[in-house]
C-alpha cells in the first residue's frame, strides 16, 4: 500500500510540478479549492455476539470480529481564508472505504442451540464516511503545513444479524438481531501539508485519526414465525461492541478555481 501511495505521489509531482516556483504569489493558499485523493487506512472495530441459554455452553457460541483496514479514496472541497501567514477556512470530504461484509459460519449439531447452520452476516465498519471541520495553516512560499479537526458521520450504516438455517435447509428461517457496531457520528482530527505546483495545482499529505463511538451492547431474542423461533425459548443474543477507531494516511491533488485572480 504505502509503495502505491508513494508512486502516485511522484507521478502527481512529475505531472503538475514543471515550474512550482513561479506557481505561487502571496496569497497563494487564499480562495475556493476541490480535489481528489487516494490512501490507506488501519482500522480497529472489534465486536462479539454470544448465543446465551440454560443449556448453552457461551464459550462455543460466540461469534467474534475484529475489520481490519483497507483503500481509502474520495472527494475533498474547501475554502480558505489567508491574512499574511495565516491561512483558516473550512474543509469538507466525502471518503469511501474499502470495508467488506465480514460473514462467518458455524455449525452446531447438538441440541442447544438447536441443529444447524449460524451465519453471523453484516458489515462491522464504515463503508462511506462525511468528515466536516475546520482547517489552520501556515502560509509558506511552496507549502502550507497545516492541521485539521471536526466531525465525522457515517453514512449508510447497518446492523448485523445472526440467521439460523436448519439442517437441510436451504435459506435462514429466523434471526437474531446484532445491532450497530458502531455510532453514526464521531471525531476526526489531524494534519498535513500542501504542496504548491504549477499553476492552479496542489498536492497534499495528511494524515487522519478517525473515532466513531461503539454501538448499543443489546440483548436479543428470535425473530421470526412463531414455529421458527420455538426451539430458541429461553435462548438470546447478546452483544458487545467497541469504538471504531481509523487511521488514514492519503496523498491527493487540489484545484484552486480563484488562482488566476489572486493579486
Amino acid at each position: 500500500m504505502n509503495k502505491v501511495i508513494g508512486t502516485l505521489a511522484a507521478v502527481l509531482v512529475l505531472t503538475f510540478g514543471g515550474d512550482i516556483a513561479s506557481a505561487q504569489n502571496s496569497y497563494a493558499w487564499d480562495g475556493f479549492y476541490a480535489g481528489l485523493g487516494v490512501g490507506g487506512a488501519s482500522t480497529n472495530a472489534c465486536n462479539s455476539s454470544t448465543l446465551k441459554g440454560a443449556a448453552i455452553d457461551p464459550s462455543s457460541t460466540t461469534f467474534a470480529s475484529c475489520p481490519s483496514g483497507g483503500i481509502v479514496g474520495g472527494l475533498q472541497v474547501g475554502e480558505n481564508f489567508q491574512t499574511k501567514r495565516l491561512v483558516w477556512g473550512v474543509v469538507a470530504d466525502l471518503a469511501f472505504m474499502s470495508s467488506k461484509d465480514n460473514n462467518q459460519t458455524v455449525n452446531f449439531t447438538g441440541a442447544a442451540p438447536p441443529a444447524g447452520s449460524y451465519g453471523s452476516a453484516g458489515r462491522k465498519s464504515p463503508k462511506d464516511l462525511a468528515i466536516v471541520g475546520a482547517r489552520i495553516g501556515y502560509a509558506g512560499d511552496l507549502m502550507m503545513p497545516f492541521v485539521r479537526a471536526g466531525g465525522v458521520y457515517a453514512l449508510g450504516s447497518q446492523s448485523s444479524s445472526l440467521n439460523y438455517t436448519p439442517v437441510g435447509a436451504a435459506m435462514p428461517i429466523a434471526s437474531f438481531s446484532e445491532g450497530k457496531n458502531f455510532a453514526s457520528t464521531g471525531w476526526a482530527a489531524g494534519g498535513g501539508v500542501e504542496i504548491g505546483l504549477n499553476g492552479a495545482w496542489s498536492i497534499t499529505a495528511e494524515y487522519l485519526h478517525l473515532s466513531l463511538g461503539k454501538g448499543t451492547n443489546s440483548t436479543t431474542t428470535c425473530a421470526g414465525t412463531a414455529v421458527a423461533c420455538a426451539p430458541f425459548a429461553g435462548i438470546s443474543l447478546d452483544d458487545t461492541h467497541d469504538a471504531f477507531t481509523s487511521n488514514i494516511f492519503r496523498i491527493g491533488i487540489n484545484y484552486w478555481f480563484n488562482y488566476w485572480d489572486k493579486p
